[in-house]
């Protein structure tokens, strides 16, 4: 059916001012041509009505008359039908025959499928994307996300068919969200129930960063399925080494095992690593056997030398945190007078430590002060009571960045950051209000730093900002020294209030981490977002950039060059996300060992180089588990009120249809407007009413 008919004008006019307006054309057409006497009438009153009507077809046309029609259409009722793109359903078990047998159950769909629907077909795996043809590559099942899709077009669809094995890899459960759905989900099974013999690893753990002379503990977790009382063997290959083998017994019909391996590595750089269960003859799929990624191992740990030369509880804190990172190698010394010390002599080492920590400072006639003033290592100070009087008697510009003339009152202070706006990794803390929490000491007295130190954090007295520096940093260039002046830190770590605790324990291990680093390692750091991918995940690389003053650097250019020894070599441009942190998303790569190299440049100078290494392999994620689940289709069936095609029978969708009243065709009704300026037509036949009012003045002789 369609209609149409003039609906109004917009804006409002009353029709009596249209009417208005015409006759108005009209009188200024014959006001025109009105003393015209000595041509016929037919003339006059032709151009009268000529001029008349262009001048009320122009009006009307301001008024911005609109047309409405409307036509109703019949529209098919839709169907959305989701199928499963996932690699679990490429397994053959028990009678389904994998790809080939899921192939078949897709086109005897599409043959007995209902003709009285118009049907939209999607694929999923981890997202839902448009088709209707798998290749079966997903590397991870969502079907919350299949929910969630129906949820945001169920005004599209009367029903929705879902063809899956069931299994979820990823995301929440899926029942939840179909509690939400109105219209009804018809599930579909594929694949096969039956009980297999299978052994997979599910996963290989191992703590990050893995450092040389250190020992590493590689866990691997071992799943199997149907074979009680009997053995197997878990390898360990390196760079396609054969490492070591264990042996492992399953003591159950299924379960999982864990089986660990301990390396130490003496040599840094990239280790191919692969844990390895070979097959049995037995087993229905040999695919997640094997899991493979890449180990990065650094340079050997940071020694750090600890000297007390006073007794205090800061001390015991600063070196309780120092040794709970297994990054660092914690050396203890406590000078007793005489030449004396309890644990380690500094002085006898037979490897020079990364980083010197001074708990005070010596009197100046012991001999390790003459020790300190010919060290190159970074030395980090943190004063103890007794160690301001020493400030003013020691060439302390050699060990420290702060001397004191005279020290004069013990004052209980607390922390405050004089320049907000100032960045410095020293100062990467959380946003604390330090008046609120336990009071440290320092001593007043007239306080001097270096020319290249910078006084990060003062004291504050009574709410009153003092110049007391309380934190002093300096980069040499070829070593770092840091200050602490005051003591009464312990209070922080002891504390039951986790802001004050999480305070110390990041200030000082900014500190310790900074201090440590020598001014010329290495300002670009380069890794993979995960040791390794599938070939269905996107690769990400991460990178942290820091400029020659140790701050992150966000303005630099990072170019990055990603290939392998074949055919693949592509380059990408990192994007920088905050304080220095660059990310870069590279898309999908087939299987194999990837190198990626990265230059950051700032103003035509290179800030840095990197390397790493990426492993893109298959994923076992989909291939750990195959059996079907048909409870979780049931339940989506049943939620929604559809129906769970068990036999894989599609006739009993038309009986469906039929009972639940699906199939009935919809009528819509649609309404366009067309405003008449917008065709071209009125505007022609006022050009024309104007040229045959023309060629009439033209005939009797009017200009």
């Amino acid at each position: 059916m369609f209609s149409a008919f003039i609906q109004g004008i917009s804006p409002v006019i009353p029709i009596l001012f249209i009417i208005a307006a015409v006759l108005i054309s009209f009188l200024i057409a014959w006001f025109t041509y009105r003393d015209l006497s000595t041509i016929s009438s037919l003339k006059k009153w032709g151009m009268i009505a000529l001029r008349a009507s262009a001048l009320a077809i122009l009006v009307l046309l301001l008024l911005n008359p609109y047309i409405t029609s409307q036509f109703t259409i019949t529209e098919m009722p839709g169907i959305a039908v989701y199928i499963d793109n996932t690699e679990s359903l490429t397994v053959e078990r028990g009678d389904y025959r994998g790809e080939q047998h899921y192939n078949e159950i897709i086109g005897r769909f599409k043959a007995e499928k209902d003709e009285r629907f118009r049907y939209r077909y999607y694929l999923f795996a981890d997202d839902v994307t448009d088709g209707d043809e798998p290749d079966l590559t997903g590397s991870s099942t969502n079907i919350n996300r299949v929910m969630e899709h129906i949820l945001e077009n169920e005004n599209r669809y009367s029903a929705s068919i879902l063809l899956s094995d069931g299994i979820i890899t990823r995301g929440r459960n899926p029942v939840f969200t179909a509690q939400n759905i109105s219209t009804p989900i018809l599930t579909v099974p594929v694949g096969d129930t039956t009980e297999v013999r299978d052994i997979a690893i599910l996963d290989v753990d191992y703590n990050e960063p893995v450092y040389t002379n250190t020992r590493t503990l590689f866990t691997a977790e071992i799943q199997q399925q149907g074979f009680e009382g009997e053995e197997s063997t878990v390898q360990f290959i390196e760079n396609g080494e054969l490492i070591e083998s264990r042996a492992i017994e399953f003591t159950s019909s299924s379960g999982s095992y864990i089986v660990e391996f301990t390396r130490e590595y003496t040599d840094p750089g990239f280790y191919e690593i692969e844990v390895n269960v070979p097959p049995k003859a037995e087993e229905f799929t040999d695919r997640n056997n094997t899991q493979l990624f890449t180990l990065e191992v650094l340079d050997d740990r940071t020694r750090i030398l600890s000297i007390a030369f006073e007794i205090h509880p800061d001390v015991r804190s600063i070196r309780r945190l120092i040794g709970s990172d297994m990054q660092n190698e914690l050396i203890m010394s406590t000078y007793l007078g005489d030449g004396r010390f309890a644990g380690e002599n500094p002085m006898e080492l037979d490897e020079d430590p990364d980083l010197i920590v001074l708990h005070g400072l010596p009197s100046p006639n012991e001999p390790i002060l003459e020790w300190l003033y010919n060290r190159s290592e970074s030395i980090l100070y943190v004063a103890t009571p007794g160690s301001f009087r020493q400030l003013g008697n020691i060439r302390a510009n050699r060990i420290t960045n702060l001397e004191l003339s005279v020290p004069q009152t013990l004052l209980n202070i607390h922390i405050s950051r004089p320049d907000q706006l100032r960045t410095h990794p020293l100062l990467e803390i959380s946003d604390v209000i330090f008046n609120r929490m336990p009071s440290l000491q320092t001593y007043r007295g007239r306080y001097s730093t270096g020319a290249a130190s910078e006084v990060l954090l003062t004291a504050e007295f009574q709410r009153t900002e003092t110049d007391i520096p309380l934190l002093v940093a300096e980069d040499t260039g070829n070593r770092r020294l840091s200050t602490v002046n005051a003591f009464g830190w312990y209070m922080y770590d002891q504390s039951r209030v986790a802001e004050n605790s999480r305070l110390f324990q990041e200030l000082f291990g900014n500190l310790i981490s900074w201090t440590a680093t020598p001014p010329d390692s290495r300002t670009l750091v380069l890794e993979p977002r995960r040791s390794s991918y599938s070939e269905n995940e996107a690769v990400e690389i991460r990178a942290v950039l820091t400029n020659e003053r140790g701050e992150p650097e966000s303005n630099a250019l990072i170019e990055l060059r990603f290939f392998n020894d074949e055919e693949i070599d592509r380059t990408f441009r990192m994007n920088h996300t905050q304080r220095g942190v660059y990310t870069a998303t590279l898309g999908n790569f087939p299987q194999d060992l990837y190198r990626a190299e990265a230059v950051a440049t700032l103003n035509n100078r290179v800030l840095g180089e990197a390397e790493t290494r990426v492993t893109v392999s298959r994923s076992n994620l989909e291939l750990l588990n195959t059996r079907r689940d048909d409870q979780t289709l049931r339940q989506l069936a049943s939620i929604t009120g559809g129906i769970f095609l068990e036999n894989l029978d599609f006739t009993r969708l038309e009986a469906f249809f039929n009972e639940r009243e699906l199939a009935d065709s919809r009528e819509e009704l649609i309404t366009e407007v067309n405003y008449l300026y917008r065709s071209l037509a009125w505007f022609i036949l006022v050009i024309i009413l104007l040229t045959f009012e023309w060629l009439l003045r033209r005939s009797v002789s009017l200009p």
